[in-house]
């Protein structure tokens, strides 16, 4: 009797570690097609994806409305940056970056251009030519035309004023025109810019100025100058924007 009762519980022991250990296989099966199968077809249904659109350059009512139609959302960062192809207020960055494959309804980062970058032009009054090449590379312009002006009180060489005037605003890179002071030119005349115009031209004009002809080289045009034609100014000695006396002598280099 006890051998049977031996026995038995040996099965009934046997029969639920069987039936445990493929208890634990059929959990294992499951999680597997849990993660496998289902997982993926649950997360197709509920993230779909699409492609970012390129909206570089769009303004602010285009590029909103261009992301909504795709399925987007969208943020506008507070800082612009300063560009110099793509106008202020217009998408400038967009992250993520246009072509991506994002899930629809994901926000898309956007920065607007602030623009071609504006400086003030510096307070050149006062300052050598030199000084004021200075200033003006630092403040991001170009030294122009030097043009230049009478003056009582400023000496000869020194800056006047600007065109545009100190503390208009302009965009980096631009040109800035320097008036340099001739001094007190009381009894001077302004000897004009000739260059280009034929010597045939230019003799009674220096008449009519009160100055005389020196002497005439020729030489071959220089390669910016536009249109040579024989006979044309090339430089004069004294350089043009000059306050010189009476009967001062102009001499010309001319196209050969």
């Amino acid at each position: 009797m006890n051998k049977v009762k031996v026995l038995f519980n040996k099965f009934r022991k046997s029969a639920f570690l069987k039936a445990f250990l493929l208890w634990i296989v059929v959990l294992v099966v499951l999680a597997l097609a849990v993660d496998k199968l289902l997982m993926p077809i649950f997360a197709g249904a509920f993230t779909s994806t699409g492609e970012v659109p390129n909206l570089e350059g769009m303004s602010q009512e285009v590029a909103e409305s261009t992301l909504k139609e795709a399925g987007f959302k969208y943020e506008w960062l507070e800082e612009g940056r300063y560009n110099a192809t793509i106008d202020s207020g217009k998408v400038l960055v967009q992250m993520p970056a246009a072509g991506r494959e994002a899930k629809l309804g994901r926000t898309v980062k956007l920065t607007r251009s602030l623009g071609l970058r504006q400086v003030e032009i510096p307070e050149l009054r006062g300052k050598s030519q030199k000084q004021a090449n200075i200033s003006l590379t630092r403040a991001g312009l170009v030294q122009g035309e030097i043009v230049k002006g009478a003056h009582k009180s400023i000496p000869r060489g020194v800056v006047i004023r600007t065109i545009p005037m100190a503390g208009e605003k302009v965009r980096v890179g631009d040109t800035v025109k320097v008036v340099i002071s001739a001094g007190v030119t009381t009894g001077r005349t302004l000897l004009p810019d000739f260059t280009g115009e034929q010597i045939d031209n230019v003799y009674p004009k220096l008449e009519v100025l009160g100055f005389t002809v020196g002497k005439i080289k020729r030489r071959k045009a220089p390669e910016e100058m536009e249109n040579p034609v024989p006979g044309a100014v090339i430089e004069t000695s004294p350089k043009h924007g000059d306050y010189l006396p009476p009967d001062t002598k102009i001499n010309f280099v001319i196209v050969e």
